[in-house]
């Protein structure tokens, strides 16, 4: 027969958070208001300021509120970051090299619609943006850390010109990511003019509203990207055993 594990009981500092959450994200309590004072909240959960003091920390932890100094705790602006720097975390533990199938799965996935809509929803700043990461990437072909960072900020370009901002919440944790994947395909010949002009090409449908144009632009971008990626980690692995032999052979 099933055996069960004891219930563990949170703490009360986590059960008030777990209130004032509640009262947050209900709409309840307005953004930008202040919190009742430590002492007024105790009395009202029938708990000690200290308790209070601790789920404040927990609250502001998870983004919901700000301590100010001489104004209390404030309901704070939602920061889509921090939902971005958890999703981060969980990608790193999960590691690019072990999971490229999914890795480019999602991007498919999320820069496809991305591509589509910027085509039908980019205003004139979002062009700007995006001529502006061009011209980067034109100037810094040199750099591979400058040359990545420009790839990978029009990319989000891409995702913000679609005025969906879940859309930049979601593609923003896969850039660290992405750094790796950059980085690699960089060292390829010839990689920087073709991912150059691939992003170009991009740019053009963007501003001319050809979603379709978009969407086919980034998925032979991503599967190139893709290829060249794999090929780069396979050359890694060989070089890496390499010197694995050779520095067995020369400690024998």
């Amino acid at each position: 027969m099933k055996t069960f594990n004891k219930v563990e009981r949170k703490r009360l500092s986590e059960q008030v958070a777990d209130s004032i959450e509640d009262a947050i994200l209900s709409g309840s309590v307005n953004i930008g208001s202040t919190l009742p004072s430590e002492q007024r909240l105790a009395e009202q959960f029938g708990v000690s300021r200290n308790v209070v003091r601790e789920a404040f920390k927990f609250l502001q932890e998870r983004g919901l509120i700000d301590i100010l100094n001489g104004s209390g705790a404030v309901v704070s602006q939602p920061n889509a970051g921090l939902t971005s720097s958890a999703l981060g975390r969980y990608l790193r533990l999960i590691g690019a090299y072990e999971s490229i199938d999914g890795l480019y799965e999602a991007r498919r996935i999320l820069e496809g619609s991305n591509a589509r809509l910027a085509a039908q929803r980019a205003d004139e700043q979002d062009l700007a943006t995006l001529e502006d990461c061009l011209t980067r990437m034109r100037d810094h072909a040199g750099s591979i850390e400058r040359w990545s960072q420009a790839d990978l900020d029009f990319h989000l370009s891409v995702a913000k010109a679609t005025h969906n901002p879940f859309l930049s919440v979601l593609l923003e944790p896969l850039v660290d990511q992405l750094r790796d994947v950059i980085a690699e395909g960089y060292r390829v010949p010839g990689a920087v003019g073709k991912g150059l002009d691939a992003h170009i090409h991009l740019f053009e449908c963007i501003k001319n509203r050809d979603a379709e144009g978009a969407y086919t632009v980034i998925m032979e971008h991503l599967h190139d990207s893709e290829a060249r990626f794999r090929n780069a980690v396979v050359k890694l692995s060989s070089d890496t055993s390499k010197e694995s032999q050779i520095a067995t052979k020369a400690s024998m």
